[in-house]
């Protein structure tokens, strides 16, 4: 990629010999390519147009051969020809520039083009020295020598001027320039448009900076060529920035399909979320996740939720475990593991779901896990397992409904065949109203189931 002072430098180099200068040099702030992307929104403001046609030649003053004599020294002791370097020359800038400025002392009877030949010449000296205000002068006097200067020239200058603005953080002043510049040339490619874009962006002229980036991707669609991630980035920025998220979406559609980073599909989530989207929103979290890209708890635990409320238990259980006891992201609260209990209780996974509501029941700050945990060893026949964790509801405390916690006492007693401890619990369950009827209806049961036991065994 050409950078600035080799194309300043090529100038001048063609400038020896009174060259006409190309009209538009190749030169950017980012070197990009693009092409159009499906589904953005046009701009409202129009690209920056060339000319249709480029002016009239003109006629230059003649150059002095003094002068062209000297001025061939002043380049040949900056940059010495392949010849000059093989007879021990050496680019020689600080001498160079003594000359030049010698030169310019002298340069009250210089004609017009001549002088513009000297201000290239301290221009990129100036350039070599990083002394961008001395650049920028001496390049603005060469331009004032218009219209005795190649219209090549004063056209490339001005596109030089406003790249050395647009460093400088004056974006007016640069995009004053490059418009001065477009009315000089019948073409304008299509990464000089994208460095239009970014100097109209600095500018705030908002717009105009979209127009001109779509006009550049346009351009290379047409050629075939596929958009590299800097254009796509800085386009999306723009369209982020109007809040118009239908075609930022759409950029950053095109962004994953050709550089399918993990921050881009990240995006994308957020974007669809934005929009109302959730069925593609959980989707692209789904497949972030399976490309391992979710690393942070919520969103796994956002991901597992979805399943769970789109009755796919077992895949929040996996999400859940992997997160709790592999990756170590999900943090082993009471609530998270009830979570992950759950959704491996739902998936028919009783054995794991027992061991993840056991770990959460441990961390609980009241007793209800412990009474959740009773109730899944008593759908498993586990009825001793069960007392013992009813008990530890009870002893934890802290209870939503404690009269459920004795019910369910009582009917695995009962089940066990231990009427006298059913009864005890069924009669503390039956003090709560809510739980009375029922709990009466049970102890009536157990009580004839243990007279008619009594009688069994009398009998034999």
């Amino acid at each position: 990629m050409k950078t600035l002072k080799s194309v300043i430098s090529a100038t001048l180099q063609k400038s020896v010999g009174v060259a006409v200068l190309a009209a538009a040099p190749v030169l950017t702030m980012v070197s990009v390519d693009a092409m159009a992307v499906d589904g953005i929104a046009p701009a409202n403001a129009a690209y920056l147009k060339p000319a249709e046609q480029r002016p009239d030649p003109r006629r230059l003053p003649g150059l002095p051969q003094d002068f062209i004599k000297d001025y061939s020294e002043i380049t040949s002791t900056m940059e010495p020809s392949e010849e000059q370097v093989a007879d021990g020359a050496k680019a020689d800038p600080a001498k160079a520039f003594q000359m030049a400025k010698e030169m310019e002392r002298e340069a009250g009877d210089l004609n017009p083009y001549a002088k513009a030949m000297l201000y290239q010449v301290l221009g990129q000296l100036y350039y070599e020295r990083e002394d961008m205000p001395n650049t920028i002068k001496y390049f603005e006097m060469v331009v004032a020598q218009s219209p005795n200067l190649p219209v090549g020239t004063e056209a490339q200058f001005y596109y030089f001027l406003g790249q050395l603005y647009a460093q400088e953080e004056n974006e007016k002043k640069a995009v004053e320039y490059l418009e001065r510049w477009s009315k000089m040339v019948t073409m304008i490619s299509a990464t000089q448009y994208s460095t239009l874009a970014q100097i109209y962006y600095g500018a705030e002229q908002h717009e105009k900076a979209l127009a001109n980036m779509l006009q550049a991707i346009e351009m290379y669609e047409a050629e075939g060529k596929m958009p590299r991630e800097e254009w796509l980035s800085f386009l999306r920025a723009l369209y982020f920035y109007k809040e118009d998220f239908n075609s930022t979406l759409a950029v950053v559609q095109e962004l994953v399909r050709i550089y399918p980073k993990m921050s881009y599909w990240s995006q994308m989530a957020s974007l669809y979320y934005e929009l109302g989207q959730l069925e593609n929103y959980y989707r692209t979290m789904d497949s972030m996740y399976v490309m391992g890209g979710l690393k942070k708890e919520n969103e796994l635990k956002s991901l597992a939720g979805h399943f769970i409320e789109n009755d796919a238990p077992y895949k929040a259980a996996k999400i859940l475990d992997k997160g709790i006891n592999t990756d170590k992201i999900v943090d082993p609260t009471a609530t998270n593991l009830e979570l992950l209990a759950n959704s491996w209780r739902l998936s028919q996974e009783t054995d794991k779901a027992l061991v993840e509501m056991k770990r959460a029941a441990a961390k609980a700050e009241d007793g209800d896990l412990y009474f959740n945990l009773s109730r899944l060893l008593f759908a498993r026949d586990d009825f001793e397992a069960s007392v013992s964790a009813a008990r530890n509801a009870l002893k934890k405390g802290g209870l939503s409904r404690p009269d459920s916690v004795h019910l369910t006492i009582g009917q695995a007693e009962l089940a066990q065949g231990n009427f006298d401890e059913a009864i005890e619990a069924f009669t503390k369950a039956s003090r709560d109203k809510r739980s009375q009827k029922f709990a009466s209806q049970w102890i009536n049961y157990a009580e004839g189931e243990k007279k008619r036991q009594e009688a069994l065994k009398s009998d034999g």
